[in-house]
């Protein structure tokens, strides 16, 4: 399996349509014959571009089916897509429409090719950070596609440097990855963290636990 993660794009500063132009660009070179949207991670739009049918609108793909997992009739005509898991603050909702959908989950966990942006991408890692029905903090289990790991989107830029310690310490795992807005790591699952690629001109963080980090 092999995973590309964006760390999303900055609400207010218009890179939301070069981020979706930066994720065309991924897909193209990879060359699948379908693409399986999963949408689930983002309930409200929080910019005009996240509205509606995005994908369509920025994603432009000749000769590739696009699959949206909101109808179970494109889920039926998945075969081997690339997955592309859309950002988004509701984690949570994104995981229970996963666990709840057996044959949605087996295109996800079978794929080849898997993108993640922002929220989308953090369900990837062993742990994510979550909140309980009374609001406090707790590291919910994401789907482990990366080992060991927690993830962290809009790294700098939110200054979320601090918060992956504390997460990392938290869930016990060993590996913390920060990735920044309009910028994207790719790597196989199998090799993370020793062999990966950046994408893009912000920064890539890869920490490895250590209790003096905090």
């Amino acid at each position: 399996m092999k995973l590309i993660l964006f760390g999303g794009a900055e609400i207010g500063h218009g890179q939301v349509r070069s981020e979706l132009k930066m994720i065309e660009k991924v897909i193209k070179r990879l060359k699948p014959k379908q693409v399986l949207h999963i949408p689930f991670c983002r309930i409200v739009a929080t910019e005009k571009e996240w509205d509606g049918d995005y994908f369509n609108k920025h994603i432009h793909l000749k000769g590739v089916q696009y699959l949206n997992a909101k109808n179970g009739s494109d889920i039926a005509k998945a075969k081997k897509p690339l997955i592309f898991v859309s950002g988004g603050t509701n984690k949570e909702n994104l995981m229970k429409k996963l666990k709840a959908n057996p044959k949605l989950m087996h295109l996800v966990k079978n794929a080849k090719y898997i993108i993640g942006e922002s929220g989308g991408a953090t369900v990837l890692g062993t742990y994510f950070r979550s909140k309980d029905r009374s609001g406090k903090i707790k590291m919910a289990k994401g789907l482990n596609f990366i080992k060991n790991t927690v993830f962290k989107a809009h790294y700098i830029e939110r200054k979320r440097q601090k918060e992956l310690l504390q997460d990392m310490k938290y869930s016990g795992v060993k590996y913390g990855l920060g990735v920044d807005s309009m910028n994207a790591i790719e790597f196989s699952a199998s090799e993370f963290p020793k062999k990966h690629k950046k994408i893009g001109n912000g920064r890539i963080k890869i920490i490895k636990w250590n209790s003096r980090n905090l």
